[in-house]
């Protein structure tokens, strides 16, 4: 398989895997030596090679391998494996596994196999590192409910932009983007006209706001910070799911009065919030550490005794930020009374609900 498509498959895996943890394509034997001492604590001497004069035990093997970079990673995702397993295991089912890992293999197609292969990977262990993912996601989105407070939601509500209209041409070459711009921005042009026929998305007419999901953040700023009938130049974005670039070329058609009241916009301004914080790194390394203080993780082997520094370290930063959080939460206490009762049924829907990673 060509390098640049088995670097694209562990692009994938990372992102398929959730953001705040890096999971790094470890050595298969590394990991399964270091998970079988983990759970046979008394096969030290048990004899993985024999030969004339020698033998080569589960200990020899892992006190080789264990200061690798990759084995501390296998460590680390092993020890996140079970902590979050323990805790949040009954929340992700089999099926939601499945579907984002049926999801990547239809990416792949007939190549899927052979881009496991390589990444030093089998149907299994990829299955783990989504679900182990997936378990993460689901206990950072519960810590995220907790930041719905009136201080951030007037926050949110500052940038926010409602409903705008735009017509958008989506292309995969910088070239012609570039032609098609010019054809579009002549005088006398019929953009509607042009974006139809050669935009490589099934629509060209959008409308969304701040909370959207439907176009790259940067084709919607495009289309925020112009007036009405202007077009933009062409916008360069990185395509997450093909880790290639596509080209864009926005024109406003219309754009909404924005509300004085937030409370106009609370269901928006709730995803815009969630987000924040579920992409947030420190916020996600601090939901971790919390959950490994609650599992009481205590490393007893010096060779790892570093792996979980990056959530010891993140507890102190976010700590300000969490007083804040109470902080508003008491001084906001009566506007928020006005929509506890929905709010609560909606947090209690939410949680119920195990969502996959592909539809968050």
């Amino acid at each position: 398989m060509a390098n640049n498509e088995n670097s694209g498959f562990k692009k994938v895996i990372q992102s398929t895997a959730f953001k705040g943890i890096s999971i790094a394509v470890a050595s298969a034997l590394i990991g399964a030596g270091i998970t079988y001492l983990a759970t046979n604590n008394n096969s030290e001497n048990k004899a993985l090679v024999t030969m004339k004069g020698d033998t080569i035990t589960v200990s020899d093997f892992y006190n080789a391998a264990k200061d690798s970079s990759s084995s501390k990673q296998t460590m680390l995702n092993l020890i996140l494996s079970r902590v979050f397993e323990e805790q949040y295991g009954d929340k992700v089912s089999s099926e939601d596994v499945d579907k984002a890992y049926d999801k990547t293999a239809e990416s792949y197609g007939s190549s899927f196999s052979s881009a496991l292969a390589n990444a030093g990977l089998t149907a299994d262990t990829y299955k783990q590192q989504i679900r182990t993912s997936m378990l993460v996601e689901y206990a950072v989105k519960q810590a995220a409910k907790k930041e719905l407070t009136t201080k951030n939601y007037e926050e949110a509500y500052k940038d926010y932009q409602p409903d705008t209209t735009a017509v958008v041409i989506a292309l995969d070459d910088e070239e012609k983007a570039n032609s098609v711009h010019d054809q579009a921005t002549a005088d006398g042009a019929d953009f509607d006209t042009i974006a139809k026929d050669n935009t490589t998305a099934k629509k060209t007419e959008y409308t969304f706001n701040s909370a959207s999901t439907d176009l790259p953040e940067s084709v919607m700023e495009a289309a925020f910070n112009q007036d009405e009938g202007s077009v933009s130049d062409v916008i360069k974005v990185m395509d997450t799911s093909t880790y290639s670039y596509k080209y864009y070329i926005v024109k406003t058609t219309k754009k909404t009065e924005k509300d004085s009241n937030w409370k106009t916009y609370k269901k928006e301004l709730k995803k815009i919030i969630m987000a924040q914080y579920q992409n947030d790194t420190n916020f996600q390394n601090q939901v971790i550490a919390d959950t490994l203080e609650k599992a009481n993780v205590k490393i007893k082997d010096n060779s790892f005794a570093s792996i979980l520094s990056q959530y010891a370290t993140s507890s102190s930063s976010s700590s300000s930020k969490s007083s804040s959080s109470s902080d508003s939460s008491s001084e906001s206490s009566s506007s928020e009374s006005e929509s506890s009762s929905s709010e609560a049924t909606s947090a209690s829907e939410e949680a119920s609900t195990t969502e996959s990673s592909s539809n968050e």
